[in-house]
């Protein structure tokens, strides 16, 4: 096969680092990821200036956004040095012949990463994927998002940079514009997935295209693990007790709306689809929570191509849509769990969300219908033995669905801790075990093996 000559040569430059750079020790891995947030941190102005004018999103989000990048760089960092990441395990004279068994993790090789669009920090080109394979002592190959040359391509200069004067050898980071192929960036992102040299795949996007680099990668002569994670709709299953009284309904409406609009409705965990008892309690949070989604102004969405989906979603709803090019108009679309079908059903990206009324004694049964998601969440009163009862039915729905069970919270806040599961069964992510966030995230992209009588001063 034919490849693309910037993506030979950057993939087969991460061939040539793997074995050099896997060889390092993980504190001076630590140095480098250290590096690379100390890089990004002191150029915090430029690019939270420069992401502003490409995704619309606010400087007060992409501030934070690159506190949350720099602080997971120096995370993993500290992990690996810690050792923290390693399997450990052993068995003393457990084998025929009294030999020591004992396990050794080796780093999988040059990972191709794809950054997102919604987080052109955190999982953009310096985001989690990236940082967990250096941290693993995997060279990187990242493909930048097409709806941000710029600010992927300032990236890219200051982390090489970083990464050279790291002492690191050439290729352990490379970056591919997508801007720059002369032709269609997914053929680019085909080629890359096909590419020998390359042993893993990090990616956040949609279905479609998580299932295209998946198809790609199990037909390659020699098959390699697709990390994707691919979308959810997050459910929030609201029990009575949570909302008896008219401030916990306000309360409870406005953290939703917020949640549901927020960054334009364009995060992976927005919670797409709110449960709400069949009451006029439920009926009144219902209500409540769809003006305030509604009360806002259209917001700047991604790309024109994400604004007009939004749109076209919004018509197949409401039958009406807004006019904005570039904005998503909030909206709630009310309905009854037997309705509750078809596009209603969906991953929807943007500043919408399904609220759907129901009788509690139903959410089970509705949790068990809906396929795997990243998250799903209990609005309950912890003080009403009702709300406890009906959340210990519903508890082993969602967890048998969800990789995160959030309660009395929403799930849009992700925290970088090493006890996060940022992942779930499918068609939310592609390997339910795995997580693209949290500490965890590293052992992707390394694999045990098992040393058997093999004396231990032999082993690097």
């Amino acid at each position: 096969m034919t490849y693309h000559t910037t993506l030979d040569q950057a993939a087969q430059a991460a061939a040539s680092a793997a074995s050099p750079y896997g060889s390092w020790s993980a504190e001076r891995r630590r140095d480098l990821l250290h590096a690379c947030a100390d890089a990004l941190e002191a150029a915090r102005a430029e690019l939270v200036e420069l992401a502003g004018t490409e995704t619309g999103l606010t400087p007060v989000r992409l501030d934070g956004e690159v506190t949350r990048t720099t602080g997971q760089l120096r995370l993993y960092g500290d992990h690996v040095a810690a050792g923290r990441h390693l399997s450990r395990r052993s068995s003393p004279g457990a084998a025929l012949g009294g030999a020591d068994v004992y396990t050794v993790d080796v780093p999988l090789g040059p990972v191709a990463v794809f950054a997102a669009s919604n987080f052109p920090f955190a999982f953009g080109v310096p985001g989690g994927d990236t940082a967990s394979a250096l941290a693993a002592g995997c060279p990187v190959v990242v493909k930048g998002h097409p709806a941000q040359p710029r600010l992927s391509r300032r990236i890219a200069q200051i982390l090489s940079t970083a990464v050279a004067g790291a002492g690191a050898p050439a290729g352990t980071f490379g970056f591919l514009d997508a801007e720059s192929t002369d032709g269609d960036p997914n053929k680019l992102s085909i080629e890359l997935v096909r590419h020998p040299a390359i042993k893993a795949v990090g990616f956040t996007g949609s279905f479609g295209g998580g299932r295209a680099l998946m198809d790609a990668a199990a037909a390659r002569p020699e098959p390699i693990p697709v990390y994707a994670e691919m979308g959810s709709v997050n459910p929030v299953f609201v029990l009575p007790g949570a909302i008896a009284d008219e401030a916990a309904r306000k309360k409870w409406a406005e953290t939703l709306a917020g949640a549901v609009t927020g960054s334009a409705g364009q995060l992976c965990t927005k919670p797409g689809v709110v449960f709400v008892p069949e009451t006029a309690d439920g009926e009144a949070l219902g209500d409540l929570t769809g003006v305030l989604i509604a009360d806002n102004a259209a917001i700047p969405m991604l790309t024109d191509g994400m604004a007009a989906a939004h749109r076209r979603w919004q018509e197949r709803i409401t039958g009406a849509g807004a006019d904005a090019e570039r904005a998503g108009q909030p909206f709630a679309a009310q309905i009854s769990a037997k309705d509750f079908t078809g596009d209603y059903r969906e991953e929807h990206f943007g500043p919408a969300a399904v609220i759907v009324r129901a009788d509690p004694a139903e959410y089970p049964a509705l949790a068990d219908s809906l396929e795997g998601q990243l998250t799903a969440t209990i609005v309950a009163d912890d003080a009403s033995d009702a709300d406890r009862e009906a959340a210990r039915a519903l508890l082993p729905s969602l967890v048998a669905k969800a990789g995160r069970v959030v309660w009395n919270g929403v799930p849009t806040g992700v925290a970088v801790v090493e006890a996060m599961q940022h992942g779930g069964p499918w068609p939310a992510t592609s390997a339910s075990w795995s997580t693209s966030v949290g500490t965890e995230a590293i052992r992707r992209f390394i694999r045990p093996v098992a040393l058997q009588g093999v004396p231990a001063d032999l082993v690097g």
